[in-house]
This record gives C-alpha cells, sequence and structure tokens, in this order.
C-alpha cells in the first residue's frame, strides 16, 4: 500500500541542512519524491539546490551514495537591482525502490546563494507491506 510523508522547510541563503526530517514508520520502500519549491531570485546568477538525502548534512561533493534525490533552481538572466524573479519547480522524481528501514531517519537540506528566499515541499512516496503490522500515525 503507498504512503506520503512530508518535509517542508524555508530559508534564505548559505547552507541549511535538515531543514526537516522524518524517521520512516517500517520497512518499505521509497518509490519517489514529488517537489514543490519556490524561490525569490533577486540578483543574476543566483541558485539554489535541494535535496533529501540519507545524511543529516547537505552534500555537494562527488560520489554522495546519501542523496536520494535533489532539485536545482535559478536563473541566469540579469536583473536589476530592485527586480525579483520568482523561481518555481514542481517535478516528480521516480526512484528504483529504494529500500528503507524502519526508524531510518530521512532529511531534506538546502543550499541557495545569499538573498534567496525559499519555500519546499518533498513529498515522499513510500510502499508498505501493511498487512504485517499496525503503522502509528502521529
Amino acid at each position: 500500500m503507498g504512503t506520503v510523508i512530508g518535509l517542508v522547510g524555508s530559508g534564505t541563503g548559505g547552507t541549511q541542512s535538515g531543514l526537516a526530517t522524518i524517521d520512516v514508520p517500517r520497512d518499505g520502500k521509497l518509490q519517489g519524491v514529488a517537489w514543490f519549491v519556490n524561490g525569490d531570485i533577486d540578483a543574476d546568477a543566483e541558485t539554489m539546490d535541494c535535496q533529501v538525502s540519507f545524511s543529516s548534512t547537505y552534500s555537494n561533493t562527488n560520489d554522495s551514495r546519501s542523496v536520494i534525490s535533489a532539485v536545482t533552481l535559478g536563473t541566469a538572466t540579469v536583473l536589476t537591482a530592485v527586480a525579483i524573479a520568482t523561481a518555481k519547480v514542481n517535478f516528480y522524481d521516480p526512484l528504483p525502490d529504494i529500500p528503507v528501514a524502519g526508524g531510518e531517519r530521512l532529511y531534506l537540506h538546502a543550499f541557495a546563494t545569499a538573498g534567496v528566499t525559499t519555500s519546499i515541499r518533498a513529498s515522499l512516496h513510500f510502499s508498505f507491506d501493511l498487512d504485517q503490522a499496525q503503522v502509528r500515525r502521529r
């Protein structure tokens, strides 16, 4: 049976590790992430990167095996000092049925250049065998 659990966060500029966390309620598979991201871009070449991860800290290194899904938004448009462009991403990232264990913690992270105000929602789509045991809903 499918279950959706949301991670929600917001912030401004810099590295923001652990904006939101969840504990996986039981053993199962993570099947996808639906991203809904808004960012107010107020200068040229500003960007924002969001990720769902097994790691408690944001990662932008090669061969990072903890990142599950990530999205990036930004603009290369040259804006005036007073102009603000709202960048948005609505994206579903289908995953190859990543096994997860009950109690395992998943994290939402963001990195943005200075001045970027962000609003992030990542809806995690799980498949659990609910015939085996009861799931506690908080």
